[in-house]
């Protein structure tokens, strides 16, 4: 049978039998999911689900303080919620098992975590539907071989997996890989298909020494997309169709598109409004969580946007992320945009810090390019932005750093 995991980090080479026979030996569940090794991860979660136990899935790295903001005191998840297993009986195949998955479906239930770029995580409870909603199945599918780039505990990890479970690929491991690494992963294991944040793909590219032909499909979320990359993506990744899609742990998979500009689907025309360039969904569409404020039926995702042709919009930024400067609102994409054309510049991020006079003043961290002096281009980003912005979006503190610190799953954190 054909390989279904493959991590070489922790030498794993992991077959769809191997699989099918640990899913259905005798021992010991537990609802409470944390391991440091993705695939004991997945193993638990399908078995919970097999036995139609909730999964509560824990990033391995949760502080004490982390664990208590979500109820969970560390007694608690010692002691665990034990259960025995054993499916040896009730199963015999794993297409048995992935029907027992699809009829069940609406019923069994993972509980996640929030992820974000600040702030504590925030429970969310979804049915297994919800999470496998945008999942495609066909035999046109089954020479799939993914590339895993995302935290395996959060809701598009969880989705990747699903895509590739429910068609029996292969899927090699590859998230917190050395980006030096990656490039020879590919070539080793004819890596077809990767879905990654627009940061894992800026970090892979210079580390890409040659084209990857053998990438079919190129899928991009849980940030902005920059569309910067995309000539550099186009170059690298030759053969490959590109898309992004909007998905977020409240309400799983709701939008994709070959470019940069989003349409709401026919199908969630009364499911998904935008007010204010804000994106609204109506309850219907969402998990459960004791966090979530509605306005009636629909609730706030924070999410920004901005039409650019008829029902063409884009996304702009986090609400929670815009900057005000002495009452003025500053988007930190647009300084950012600003700084990354600047000759010496590889990669900008802005954000705000407190200001006793302006309420906050804008602070841009800078990745500059090799061999950049440090004045001369301070100089040439004051001169430049002060050329293309308004006085009170020009960052009045410059760092220069070696690299961005990254959320638990590969976002930029912005601080």
């Amino acid at each position: 049978m054909s390989l279904f995991w493959i991590d070489s980090s922790r030498e794993l080479e992991i077959s769809y039998l191997d699989l099918f026979e640990d899913l259905v030996k005798e021992d010991e569940g537990n609802v409470y999911i944390q391991n440091q090794n993705p695939y004991l991860v997945f193993v638990s979660l399908l078995k919970n689900l097999l036995h139609q136990k909730k999964s509560v899935i824990l990033d391995a790295d949760f502080s004490n303080e982390e664990l208590l903001s979500i109820g969970i005191s560390q007694e608690e998840l010692l002691k665990g919620k034990y259960f025995q297993t054993n499916s040896s009986v009730d199963f015999r195949s794993l297409d048995e098992i992935f029907d027992f998955y699809n009829i069940k479906k609406e019923d069994l239930e993972i509980e996640i975590f929030t992820s974000g770029t600040s702030g504590r995580p925030k429970k969310v409870t979804q049915n297994l539907g919800n999470v496998v909603r945008a999942v495609k199945t066909n035999s046109s599918l089954k020479n799939n071989v993914w590339g895993f780039a995302y935290n395996p505990t959060h809701f598009a990890g969880l989705q990747v997996f699903f895509q590739a479970f429910f068609n029996k690929n292969t899927l090699v491991y590859i998230f917190n890989s050395d980006y030096r690494m990656v490039y020879d992963i590919f070539q080793k294991y004819s890596i077809t298909h990767l879905s990654c944040t627009p940061t894992f793909m800026k970090m892979l590219i210079p580390n890409i020494h040659d084209s990857l032909e053998n990438v079919l499909s190129l899928t991009f979320g849980g940030e902005k997309f920059d569309s910067k990359i995309l000539e550099k993506i186009q170059y690298k990744f030759p053969n490959a169709t590109i898309k992004n899609v909007y998905a977020s742990t409240e309400a799983g998979s709701l939008l994709r598109t070959d470019g940069e500009f989003f349409v709401i689907p026919e199908k969630y025309k009364f499911f998904i409004k935008i007010e204010n360039n804000e994106l609204l969904i109506n309850k219907k569409l969402l998990g459960t969580s004791n966090t979530f404020v509605f306005e009636g039926d629909w609730y706030r995702t924070g999410d920004l946007l901005e039409f650019v042709d008829g029902e063409k919009f884009r996304f702009l930024n986090r609400k929670s992320e815009m900057i005000n400067i002495g009452g003025y609102k500053v988007n930190p994409s647009d300084v950012e945009d600003v700084i990354r054309k600047v000759e010496g510049v590889k990669d900008a991020i802005v954000f705000g810090r407190e200001n006793s006079i302006m309420g906050n003043i804008i602070v841009a961290n800078i990745i500059k390019e090799v061999d950049q002096e440090n004045l001369q281009l301070k100089e040439r980003i004051k001169k430049h932005t002060a050329s293309q912005l308004q006085e009170f979006k020009i960052p009045r503190i410059i760092n220069f750093v070696d690299s961005f610190e990254l959320t638990r799953t590969g976002k930029i954190k912005k601080s």
